[in-house]
């Protein structure tokens, strides 16, 4: 009986190990000393958007997002010339960037080893984005619950212990009548909070499928709701945009509320179309500059009826659509609020 034949069931090792690189689900890159790339698996195209055949003989960079180039290459250099490392090697979370543009998360472990008598470095890279995403999301919450307990223990405190205080003059004094008026505005002060933060809470980072919806009808509908009978809304032609309509609601009158608030009860308001969004702009005493980059911080506020949730609402909604806001001066000299990197159509394009 012969002892040179082959178990049942027995693979030839180089084959099926080059099978398990080739097709792992796994992205394998191996570039040589000058950074070069010598190899590529079929998963960078999963990961990266790349046919394999299009990486090879390219430099590594072409992978790689451009703020990270120069410090890979100087540690690469460093590495071949002295063998020391200048990051670890295992498990390494880096971004790297797509065919398209974007870029995406990589868990990356980096080895060396040698083929065909030359040094070779291989990375092989897990796509962690959806991981990264969640973390995210899960310390954006834990900001926000840090948020509300600071609204608990000192915004809505400090009403109520005024109001207490209210109370017990109110139980000493001939009239108790007279401190009725300070009591409804101090629980019309709390009502405003305990609104503004279940709106974030309800909120929060995300919006429901965008659908497309007229600027003016949201506009006008938001007016009706915090516009003053004195003031004056201008929104005609402003277009369509792809938006959640409930949270572009939310966005108006939190704007137009603010504006109100600041401009004074005969204050106009404008909304208008940018080329990649839409402004909305008032004629009241504007946002000074060095109040700018706060503005959007929660609990900021100018007025000391307010309770800085209002433009911290604005944003996050924007945010959570994709878009960026900014504020500047307006025509007028009053505070105007641009939205970009909406979808928008005109209206004749309808």
């Amino acid at each position: 009986m012969s002892t040179d034949t082959e178990p049942a069931g027995a693979v030839d090792d180089e084959s099926f190990f080059r099978a398990l690189v080739e097709h792992g689900s796994d992205a394998i890159i191996s570039i040589d000393a000058d950074s070069q790339i010598l190899f590529a698996n079929d998963s960078v195209e999963r990961v990266f958007g790349y046919e394999p055949a299009e990486l090879v003989g390219e430099p590594l960079t072409v992978v790689m997002p451009e703020r990270f180039q120069q410090a890979h290459h100087a540690a690469i250099a460093e590495y071949v010339e002295t063998g020391e490392r200048t990051l670890d090697w295992n498990d390494i979370e880096l971004p790297g960037e797509h065919k398209d543009g974007h870029e995406v998360q990589l868990s990356i472990t980096f080895e060396e080893h040698r083929w065909d008598g030359q040094r070779v470095f291989s990375g092989i890279m897990r796509d962690v984005t959806e991981r990264v995403e969640r973390e995210r999301k899960l310390e954006r919450q834990n900001e926000q619950l840090e948020r509300f307990a600071g609204i608990l223990s000192h915004d809505l405190r400090d009403p109520l212990n005024t109001a207490n205080a209210q109370v017990a003059l109110a139980r000493q004094a001939d009239d108790p009548t007279e401190y009725l008026d300070e009591l409804e505005a101090i629980h019309e002060r709390m009502s405003d909070l305990i609104e503004d933060v279940l709106t974030l809470t309800k909120q929060g980072q995300t919006v429901g499928e965008p659908t497309e919806v007229s600027l003016s009808s949201v506009a006008a509908d938001a007016w009706q709701t915090v516009g003053s009978p004195a003031a004056t809304l201008h929104a005609e032609e402003v277009g369509f945009v792809e938006a959640d309509r409930q949270r572009l609601l939310s966005l108006f009158e939190n704007l137009f509320g603010n504006a109100v608030r600041h401009g004074g009860e005969d204050v106009t308001v404008e909304v208008g179309a940018l080329a990649d969004g839409f402004y909305v702009e008032d004629d009241g005493p504007g946002i000074p500059e060095a109040d700018r980059e706060d503005v959007f911080d929660y609990g900021f506020t100018t007025d000391a009826d307010g309770t800085g949730f209002g433009l911290n609402i604005v944003e996050s909604i924007a945010d959570a659509h994709g878009w960026t806001v900014d504020v500047t001066d307006g025509e007028n000299g009053g505070a105007r609020f641009e939205f970009t990197g909406v979808r928008r159509r005109d209206d004749e394009a309808a």
